[in-house]
């Protein structure tokens, strides 16, 4: 195999790598708007915030999420319910990218636009987030600070997107109470935008094996092209 078939192998090699990670992260990507969610129920306890409104801790969590078990900051957009604190519940998480039906109709995009550009304490945060999304009806901020959030938002969040590194909401919707019938609601939280989007651990053996089998594959297809040719061509000294 000669210098440059092998570099022209391991380039193609490379570029099937390349080729398939990316339709496999855009794939996984796609499945819940770019987050890795489990799609098992966990738990979740919410205790009240300083720099939100709820903190949300989250529990039996399964590994290799984007969620893991730890607090996070919380919001509350179910107004018509009180959330019991410091009681365990379990929940369905939901990006708020790719919401469930019964919360499709949110402006999302404005919801994380002010996740992303917060002003003043979380009281005023909470407020301009009851503006976009409330399931009681229209609701008007009783705050300047919060007024002038839902301004700036009215003005700049249409169709905001997270990219990597920004805040974006997590819904966590309430399935099943473990500790009683107690109050609960819907409520988000706050997590930062994947760097890298995960993608099964399982598909990197097949990724790593078309890579490395790709230069082979391309050696024998050149030897038997090569050997096809010297069988079809006749020999200068036969031909005279």
């Amino acid at each position: 195999m000669s210098g440059t078939e092998t570099k022209r192998g391991l380039a193609t090699g490379f570029l099937i790598l390349i080729a398939v990670s990316s339709v496999l992260v855009n794939r996984v990507a796609a499945a819940d708007g770019g987050l890795n969610l489990p799609s098992s129920l966990v738990n979740v306890v919410v205790t009240n915030g300083t720099e939100s409104y709820f903190n949300i801790s989250l529990s039996n969590v399964p590994s290799g999420y984007d969620v893991t078990d730890e607090t996070y900051l919380g919001w509350c957009i179910d107004r018509r319910t009180e959330m019991t604190r410091n009681v365990t519940f379990e929940v369905a998480l939901y990006s708020s990218l790719s919401p469930p039906s019964n919360l499709s109709s949110v402006r999302w995009d404005m919801v994380n636009y002010v996740l992303n550009h917060k002003q003043g304490n979380m009281e005023d945060v909470q407020q301009a987030i009851w503006h976009f999304v409330n399931m009681v009806g229209n609701y008007t901020p009783t705050s300047l600070t919060a007024q002038a959030i839902v301004n700036d938002t009215l003005a700049n969040g249409t169709g905001f997107t997270p990219t990597t590194g920004q805040n974006v909401a997590v819904i966590c919707f309430p399935i099943i109470l473990l500790a009683g019938s107690y109050p609960v609601q819907v409520s988000i939280i706050e997590l930062s935008y994947p760097v890298i989007p995960e993608f099964p651990t399982a598909t990197l053996p097949i990724l790593l094996a078309l890579a490395t089998l790709s230069p082979v594959i391309i050696h024998k297809r050149s030897l038997t092209k090569r050997r096809a040719q010297q069988t079809t061509t006749t020999p200068e000294h036969l031909s005279r």
